[in-house]
Order: structure tokens, then C-alpha cells, then sequence
């Protein structure tokens, strides 16, 4: 004879033999169908907990006893139990499942199916009669909280698998109905000890898990005491979690693939300190902060980041508790607002679309190329643009031309230039006026056009002849139009390297001052200071991106931001690969844009070391042409736009000149294979040879 309890985890370790077999491995999904056909692989056993089934079509992830209702069409709990035993011949016996009636046991908030009492609830029911609560009330965590938690306190406790260590004081704070924290109360513990401080006994559950089937705003904490700390600032207004380990962490991302992607996520984990000793290794605290942006950007669930200046969220509690309180608050409404703005019947937006041409418009900014507006359905709208490029094919060429196109139809351009001084960013934008102007007048060809260095060079002015200096002083005025409206910040504010929160800075008081909405251009996103110096690399980037992606949808503008390529990417065409130095990059951005030689596609059946050769031939060609100041062939390729289609658009630059001019729908093969021309090459010929 069996509890319920046994006989449920009997059940767990049975085969779903009333589910059919699939063709390969595993049984047929019964939500999805997959494993049916000759290439589905069916519904397989998760080795890692035992007991759960996963299908990686359609994401299912389910006990025996969920397969059990979805193949039955089953939705009673209660009938599914029943059955299952039934079908496996599992007898129960006559133990009464008691409920919990006691408030401060039924608010066990942890506990998911807390009437069915466990091994443990005996031991808890003493551990809270003997405790006086002082060991959490010096760290700030009241007694009506601690007794909404079951908190409970042990003198001479002991690890259940080492009965005959020496007894320690010990608060007890239950994570479930099988499970438990044991924390060392002593103020002073002997260095060998140290490490056993915090005993976890049981099976590895989250504390208070349970709150996020009643919440959809949750606080996710490092610590259990931090997860009441944020419930005691808040007065029990705020729902936490405790995720502390690796372990803990894959469970959490479990069970929020299955059910919680309707939440909305507050992240306050430890502001953990490196360890001298090991200053190169980022803490796990911030380790694990990255690592749930990461995830959850990729699930597309919501969240919002703490910040705050103490190492976790109990001591801010027992050092600040108003400003604690201010914060959790805070986070909250925040938290609200944007679960709000997700949160919609369908019929209730019907009279948004009835009306919306009566609407405040929608923010655009018109790019100056005719096909990338075509393409972007009107120009650039509110979103994170991320633009690659590997170094030297004119990155920064693009983006300024770009700038000075938005700004010249009067829309205010915020450009951060992390790399470039203010002076030679213009310097290009009047080389490319200069190159325009001549192309224009076919004033001697280009020949009078001036690059940057002569722009830059006052001390050559004098030897200019009155045709230069006139083109020259025509191309500043000409870019007058445009500096109206474009605001530049290099790469240093108030004295320190440009970081994400000072741009997010100069954003908000342009709007307050100017009442207008700007375009934001950053160049580039490898040169914003580090946001933790024991960070590595990819989590910097990471860490900007998701400040950057912020920033945009905060704002409802454009933020675009240059990124440039892995040396291992040069001789491959640009693909989502080309980003995966910051899987950030990737999951956030609305728009990837990624530019290359025209010509770097893979060729169908054509050999790796025929490849090889002409891709080598192609870069020589291209060295050639920046030489010579002649046209180079680009393209533009859009590999991911949110709201929109992918496409290509090709491009002919002058990189001399810091010019791009759209080739339009100009078919690249046929004009290669008839030899014609554009006009930058038809203009090209009319340079006189020196």
C-alpha cells in the first residue's frame, strides 16, 4: 500500500505506454503530432530530473500525468490523479490528506499542493513554535513576515545525512513542503565551518515559486532573505523569488517556458564585489544578472533591471529601509505600467485602428536613400538598429551620411562618435559636398573634390586655386542645412568615457529642452566604456545593448548603433554569425543591418578554394579602386527586421569622398555581364588623368 504521495512519484517513473510509439525514438506528442511522420523524433525523457517528457517542436514539457490529460482530453486534476493510478494499478491507502488550515502554515507560499503534508511539515510546525524571531529582525525582516513565510528556528540543529555532527543554532527557512534552508545564526563561525553556514536539505526547489501562479510581477533575488526583504519594503505589496545557483537557474527557465511568459520580471540580484585574489572572474552575482537578460530578451518576456548601491537587496533594507522601500515601490509601478501596456483584449484596440488617422503620427525620420525608405516602409521608426560592417568597408561613412540626410529634412540627429573627433566627422561630411558639387557641375571632373585630410589641412588652402576654395566654401554652406539640426558628442562626458546611462542622459534633456524627438547614432558600440570592468567583453556589449534597446522603446525613437565584425567573419558574407560576438545584439536589435563587397556571397557549386581565390581576387580589386578613388560596389542586407520584410540594396561609394549613392533596383550580374555603367562609373570617365 502506497500514499498518495508515493504513489505519485510511482507514476512519475512510469512509461507513457498509452501514447503511441513514435517512428524514431520516444512517443507521438499529443499536442503537437510530432514523431508521427518519417521525421519527427517524438516526445523524449528529460535524464536530468527523470520524470518530465520534452518535445522540441512545439516546446511541450510535461509529467506523466499532463500527457495523461492532453491524450484523454482530461482537464480535471483530480479525475487525471485518479485515472493515472487506475491505469498503472497503483493502490492508495487509507493516509488522510490533511489540509493545512493554520494560516501561518497555509501561507507556506512556496508550497505548490500544500495540503498534501510531507516528511517535513512536522519538523517545520516545531522549528516556527521555537522561534523567537531576533536572528531576521536585526537584518530588517519583520515577525509578520517571517511568519508568512514559515520561518522557523532550530537550537541544536543537525544535517539529516550527518547525524553526528556537532549542533548548531540554526534559522529555518522552507523553500517547499520537501525542502529547506538551514542558516548559521552565530555571529561568529569557525573558518572551518564556513562553508557549511547555509545547508540546503532536500530537493532543489525555488523559494516561494508558488507566488507566480497567484502574481505577474515578480521579483527575481539571489538570496531567500533578499526575497523577503524585497515582501518587508514594499508592506507585502511585491512578490520575490530566490534564484540562487546554476541549478536553481535551469529550473526557473523550466518552469517559465512552461506557463510564466505573461509575467513581467524585476531583476535585483547582488551587486557581488570580485574577488581580489581572482579580479579577472565576473561574480555570480552579475554572471547570473546577464545570463537571465539574455534568456529572457530571447523569450521576449519583459523586465526591468535594479539598480541600486549596496551589495544586495537585505542590506540596502537594513542600511536605507525608506529608500529600500522608494525603490521596490518604484520598480513596481514601473513593472505595472509596462505589464499594462502588454496587456490587451483584442476587441479593445479595435477603435484605435478606427480612428487612427486621427492619431498623433507616428515617429519617422526619412533616410535621404529612396529604397531603404521604400523598404522601411515610409523611413526609420522607433526600434534598437544595429548597422556591421568588417573595418574599413565605410561603417562610419554610411551612418554620418545618413545623419546628415535625416537632419537636412529637419529632424534632430543625436551622433555619440566614440572614435572620431567632432572636426572630422564634418570634414567628411563637407569632402562628400565637395564630391557631390563637382559631380553636379561636372566642374574638371572629381578632380577638385577634396577627401578629408585636405579639408582638415588649413596650411594648404593657400596653394588652392579660386575653383577649390570657392567648391570648398559652396560644400559648407551646403552642409549648413544639415548641422542644424545634428548634435555631436564625442567620446568623453563630464569628464568620463561615454557610457550607456550618459547617453540615456543627454536624450532625455534634449527632449526636455528642444520638445522634439532625435535620432540617436552611436559609433560605435565597442567603444562605450565598460559597465563592470571584470566583465568580459561579450557581457559588456551585452549589458549596452539591453541599456541601449531601453533607451528606444523608453523614448519611442530610433537608436542606431555601429557594430563591427570578428577578423574571422571578413571573408564570409555577412550573416547573423557575424554578430555572435554579442548574442545581445542578435536577440535585441529590431532592424540588423550588415553591409559587405559586393560579390562575397557563396556561389552555388562553386569549391571552397575557388572561393578562397576569388574572394582574395575581389579584395585586391576593391584596394585598387579606394586607390585610385574609384567607385566600390557594396550592399546593404537587412538579415533581420522585426516589423518588416529582409532585403538587399545595393550601393556605389566613393570612399574617398565619404559618398554612397543607392544603385536602386539595378541588377548587379546583368550589368557586371553587359558592362554597363552607373553614373558614378559613366562620371568616373570624364576625370582627367593628371
Amino acid at each position: 500500500m502506497y500514499s498518495r504521495e508515493d504513489a505519485k512519484a510511482i507514476a512519475r517513473r512510469q512509461q507513457p505506454d498509452f501514447l503511441l510509439k513514435a517512428k524514431k525514438i520516444g512517443y507521438i506528442c499529443p499536442k503537437c503530432r510530432n514523431g508521427e511522420g518519417n521525421t519527427g523524433d517524438g516526445i523524449v525523457l528529460d535524464k536530468k530530473d527523470g520524470y518530465h517528457y520534452k518535445c522540441f517542436r512545439c516546446g511541450l514539457y510535461a509529467d506523466i500525468f499532463e500527457l495523461y490529460g492532453l491524450h484523454f482530453g482530461l482537464t480535471d486534476n483530480k479525475e487525471i490523479f485518479n485515472q493515472v493510478y487506475e491505469y498503472f494499478k497503483i493502490s492508495i491507502d487509507d493516509v488522510k490528506n490533511k489540509r493545512i488550515h493554520h494560516q501561518k502554515e497555509s501561507d507556506l507560499s512556496s508550497v505548490k499542493d500544500y495540503e498534501i503534508l510531507s516528511d517535513y511539515m512536522s519538523f517545520f510546525k516545531k522549528a516556527v513554535k521555537d522561534n523567537n524571531f531576533q536572528y531576521l529582525i536585526k537584518r530588517g525582516i519583520s515577525r509578520d513576515t517571517q511568519v508568512k513565510f514559515f520561518i522557523g528556528y532550530v537550537p541544536d540543529w543537525r544535517h539529516p545525512k550527518t547525524p553526528n555532527a556537532p549542533a548548531t543554532p540554526r534559522c529555518i527557512i522552507p523553500t517547499s513542503r520537501h525542502s529547506y534552508l538551514a542558516r548559521d545564526t552565530r555571529q561568529s563561525i569557525p573558518e572551518q565551518q564556513q562553508r557549511y553556514k547555509k545547508s540546503k536539505v532536500g530537493k532543489v526547489e525555488i523559494f516561494n515559486i508558488a507566488v507566480m501562479d497567484t502574481m505577474d510581477i515578480i521579483f527575481i533575488t539571489e538570496g531567500e532573505i533578499d526575497a523577503m526583504s524585497v515582501y518587508e519594503a514594499s508592506g507585502g505589496s511585491a512578490a520575490a523569488i530566490a534564484i540562487g545557483s546554476v541549478a536553481y537557474h535551469n529550473i526557473f527557465m523550466d518552469k517559465l517556458k512552461q506557463k510564466y511568459r505573461s509575467h513581467v520580471f524585476v531583476l535585483m540580484l547582488d551587486n557581488d564585489e570580485p574577488d581580489p585574489e581572482c579580479p579577472d572572474i565576473v561574480p555570480a552575482g552579475q554572471k547570473e544578472l546577464l545570463k537571465l537578460q539574455e534568456e529572457l530578451l530571447h523569450l521576449s518576456i519583459p523586465f526591468i533591471v535594479a539598480n541600486y548601491d549596496y551589495k544586495d537587496p537585505n542590506e540596502y533594507l537594513m542600511k536605507d529601509p525608506d529608500s529600500m522601500r522608494n525603490t521596490v515601490l518604484f520598480l513596481k509601478a514601473k513593472a505595472e505600467h509596462i505589464k499594462e501596456d502588454n496587456k490587451y483584449n483584442a476587441i479593445e484596440l479595435l477603435d484605435y485602428f478606427r480612428t487612427i488617422e486621427n492619431r498623433p503620427y507616428r515617429f519617422e525620420a526619412k533616410t535621404g536613400f529612396v529604397n531603404l525608405d521604400n523598404n522601411l516602409s515610409g523611413g526609420l521608426h522607433e526600434g534598437f538598429i544595429v548597422i556591421g560592417a568588417v573595418s574599413g568597408l565605410g561603417k562610419t561613412t554610411f551612418i554620418l551620411q545618413l545623419a546628415d540626410q535625416i537632419a537636412a529634412n529637419n529632424v534632430d540627429v543625436i551622433f555619440f562618435s566614440l572614435e572620431m573627433s567632432k572636426f572630422e566627422l564634418i570634414a567628411k561630411s563637407i569632402s562628400r559636398n565637395t564630391y557631390k558639387i563637382s559631380q553636379e557641375l561636372k566642374m574638371k571632373g572629381c578632380s577638385l573634390a577634396k577627401d578629408t585630410a585636405q579639408i582638415l589641412n588649413g596650411q594648404r588652402y593657400k596653394y588652392y586655386s579660386v575653383d577649390e576654395k570657392k567648391l570648398i566654401s559652396d560644400s559648407i554652406d551646403d552642409y549648413e542645412k544639415s548641422a542644424l539640426s545634428l548634435y555631436i558628442y564625442e567620446g568623453r562626458y563630464k569628464g568620463k568615457r561615454m557610457t550607456t546611462q550618459h547617453i540615456r542622459e543627454i536624450v532625455k534633456q534634449h527632449i526636455n529642452e528642444k520638445k522634439r524627438k532625435p535620432v540617436v547614432m552611436i559609433d560605435y558600440l565597442q567603444m562605450l566604456a565598460p559597465v563592470n570592468m571584470n566583465f568580459t567583453d561579450k557581457q559588456n556589449i551585452d549589458a549596452s545593448v539591453f541599456e541601449l534597446k531601453e533607451i528606444s522603446r523608453d523614448n519611442s525613437i530610433p537608436v542606431i548603433a555601429v557594430s563591427s565584425f570578428n577578423r574571422e567573419n571578413y571573408l564570409e558574407p555577412v550573416s547573423m554569425l557575424s554578430f555572435k560576438e554579442s548574442g545581445a545584439v542578435e536577440y535585441s536589435s529590431d532592424i540588423l543591418f550588415g553591409m559587405q563587397y559586393y560579390g562575397m556571397d557563396y556561389q552555388k557549386g562553386e569549391r571552397d578554394g575557388d572561393r578562397k581565390k576569388r574572394i582574395r581576387e575581389l579584395k585586391e580589386q576593391v584596394e585598387i579602386k579606394k586607390n585610385s578613388k574609384e567607385p566600390v560596389e557594396i550592399e546593404l542586407k537587412c538579415i533581420k527586421n522585426r516589423n518588416g520584410r529582409t532585403f538587399t540594396i545595393p550601393f556605389s561609394t566613393v570612399m574617398a569622398f565619404n559618398y554612397l549613392e543607392e544603385e536602386g533596383h539595378y541588377d548587379f550580374i546583368q550589368k557586371n555581364n553587359e558592362k554597363q555603367k552607373s553614373p558614378l562609373n559613366q562620371f568616373k570617365d570624364k576625370i582627367p588623368v593628371k
